[in-house]
């Protein structure tokens, strides 16, 4: 460890003599970490984004569905979608599914206005599997199972069809004519602007019963969110069980989340752009610093023919003329990181990134970019002052001294 010290040591000290040869060659690998971290970055949220625009769509993996459809050829009748549900939570009990949730829809008329809104009956587990988010007030919750009057939440496309405001100005809506009670809001930027309310399932079809579209409700769902090694048992299962409980209905599953398309990646092409992205940069930043590199070596032949005199070893030169390029690179990495970070919170970035869509909030720097940054920067080092200290090493004593 002593060795590895004074070797760093020694680089740091020849950076700051050398620092006017050194800063115009580290500003290039600056530019190119800092182009290096800000695509990884831009990737990681890419792929974060994209993951849960599919999850939210899909579910999360593995999430499984089963389609329940009642013997009856006629439109279902209430009851006969109350008994599905019933199943149904019988189903996810028995097997202690963790993250559950019954499905359905209706459009019901909202206010006195008799415009048509989209109601999905779902469960409180909804939320967590879809990535479905409130930016006032809460989703469904288990307690809202015993509320007299039934709990919605809407999301901005009703609330500016019933003439704009928030939560405060909207505190019930009436739906098929049933007052409900408003606890959450949903917004999502432009995918909320047409109307959407979320009610529990139960809550749907009695509202639906009372204004007499109880055959309009769409077929009663179950959505599963199981580990990925037991999605095909799973389906098996849980649709044996429903089936058992319905005698006569017709019970189908599969897996819905986008992992169960095999072969098929939508994240490929991403990586693979960033992949090729990276490179091109690294071969430019590291190209840059070997061509200075082996220029300002060979006017420090004679330096390094002194110390070879007094006793410094070859591999110790090796070391000490490679770690100046790694010390060197680290710092130029760790100012690129910098500038990358400092950059992404401005503000102006942030808009750009969320393209102004409202409600819209990024998480914070991705650590992975500002890691592999670092490591990459190193790397860069370690193999452009190889090269000079090579060349270094290779130099005979007396040759190098009547330099």
């Amino acid at each position: 460890m002593t060795d590895v010290a004074a070797a760093i040591q020694d680089a740091w000290t020849e950076l700051r003599i050398h620092r006017g040869r050194v800063l115009m060659s580290l500003i290039g690998v600056t530019v190119a970490i800092a182009a290096l971290t800000a695509s990884v970055a831009v990737g990681e949220l890419a792929r974060s984004t994209l993951l849960v625009s599919m999850e939210a769509s899909g579910g999360r993996p593995a999430t499984v569905t089963m389609y329940v459809t009642p013997a009856s050829t006629d439109a279902p009748s209430a009851e006969q979608h109350l008994a599905a549900l019933g199943a149904i939570d019988a189903a996810v009990e028995r097997y202690r599914v963790e993250y559950a949730s019954a499905r359905t829809s209706a459009s019901l008329t909202i206010g006195g206005q008799g415009m048509g809104v989209q109601v999905e009956g779902v469960d409180p587990d909804f939320a967590v599997m879809r990535h479905l988010g409130v930016a006032d007030g809460r989703f469904l919750v288990e307690s809202d199972r015993a509320r007299l009057a039934p709990a919605v939440v809407v999301n901005r496309g009703v609330l500016d069809a019933l003439g704009g405001g928030g939560m405060d100005a909207h505190r019930t809506v009436e739906l098929g004519g049933t007052t409900a009670v408003v606890v959450g809001v949903v917004d999502r930027g432009l995918g909320d602007d047409w109307p959407q309310a979320w009610m529990l399932p139960t809550d749907v079809v009695r509202v639906a019963d009372a204004a007499g579209q109880a055959g309009m409700i769409s077929g009663m769902q179950l959505e599963a969110w199981v580990p990925e090694s037991m999605a095909d048992d799973g389906v098996r299962m849980l649709s044996q069980d429903i089936r058992s409980a319905l005698p006569g209905s017709s019970v189908d599953g599969n897996r819905q989340d986008w992992q169960a398309f095999e072969g098929y990646d939508p994240l490929l092409p991403l990586q693979l752009t960033l992949v090729g992205t990276a490179v091109v940069i690294l071969l430019l930043g590291a190209l840059g610093l070997i061509t200075v590199a082996v220029v300002s070596i060979r006017q420090r032949v004679r330096e390094l023919g002194i110390r070879r005199a007094f006793g410094a070893s070859r591999s110790r030169i090796f070391v000490a003329v490679m770690l100046e390029s790694v010390v060197g690179t680290v710092v130029a990495g760790a100012t690129g990181i910098a500038i990358c970070i400092f950059a992404y919170r401005l503000p102006v970035v942030q808009e750009t990134l969320t393209q102004g869509i409202g409600g819209v909030v990024l998480p914070g720097f991705p650590m992975g970019a500002a890691v592999t940054g670092l490591l990459v920067s190193a790397a860069v080092g370690a193999i452009a002052g190889s090269i000079p200290a090579t060349i270094a090493v290779r130099s005979k004593v007396i040759e190098a001294i009547r330099f």
